[in-house]
């Protein structure tokens, strides 16, 4: 199990400063469905500290989703946002956009942080994600009081044996997930199916024995991507 990080929000100025700039921001939407322009009000950062009835709107997709005005057409929208959970010390920022050239810019903003920034992000888990899938899935990891970088390591281990006994299947994502209080994986699939496969018990305790040494504590205060990609580097013993 992850070391809990609970902070009472009331320790930090979550009001952003200026250096911060989550200020937001108009952009202009074509919608797919009848081609009309219009503008939509994109918020740069939803703090469910301060507004904790906004979680539920992003775990259900709804705080993404904008209605066109012209047709009525309900369509999602993802675009740079920060997650920022004080109470769980949880920080995440969606990037959907060439997301590792996004993140390298993010975290060089470091130098022009307020103080109060700087002093959460060394107590906080400061993450990257691509898109709104998996902001949900770190929301769900942190909620079940888990290490998101053990999630994937053991992601890792299921899946490869879903695929040893499901050759054919082409999956799109894969998401850790909880149902009826076991812990598994949602698979997605190329053709549109999506399957549920638990994790074996005990598995995930495993592979905390196995790694911790070499992943460490993970202390710092840049965002990072715990994707798949970065649990294949660990599991081939890269840096």
């Amino acid at each position: 199990m992850t070391k809990e990080k609970n902070m009472d929000p009331k320790e930090f100025d979550l009001k952003p400063g200026e250096n911060e700039q989550y200020k937001p921001v108009k952009a202009d939407l074509v919608c797919p469905h009848c081609k009309k322009k219009s503008t939509m009000t994109l918020r740069a950062c939803v703090n469910v500290s301060l507004h904790p009835e906004e979680k539920e709107q992003v775990l259900d997709g709804s705080f993404f989703q904008y209605t066109c005005p012209s047709c009525g057409e309900k369509i999602s929208v993802s675009y740079p946002i920060l997650y920022d959970d004080m109470g769980k010390a949880l920080m995440i920022y969606l990037l959907p956009d060439e997301t590792e050239v996004a993140l390298e810019k993010l975290n060089a903003q470091q130098s022009s942080w307020s103080e109060d920034m700087l002093k959460a992000a060394k107590v906080c888990t400061m993450r990257a994600v691509r898109n709104i899938n998996e902001l949900c899935e770190k929301i769900k990891i942190y909620d079940a009081e888990l290490d998101d970088r053990y999630v994937e390591l053991t992601k890792a281990f299921v899946f490869a044996q879903f695929i040893k006994q499901q050759p054919g299947f082409q999956a799109v994502q894969v998401l850790y997930d909880r149902q009826n209080g076991d812990d598994g994986l949602v698979i997605m699939g190329k053709d549109g199916k999506t399957l549920w496969v638990s994790w074996p018990e005990g598995l995930y305790d495993e592979v905390i024995n196995m790694f911790s040494e070499r992943i460490g504590s993970g202390e710092g205060t840049a965002y990072e991507l715990i994707d798949a990609n970065w649990s294949m580097k660990i599991l081939a013993g890269k840096p």
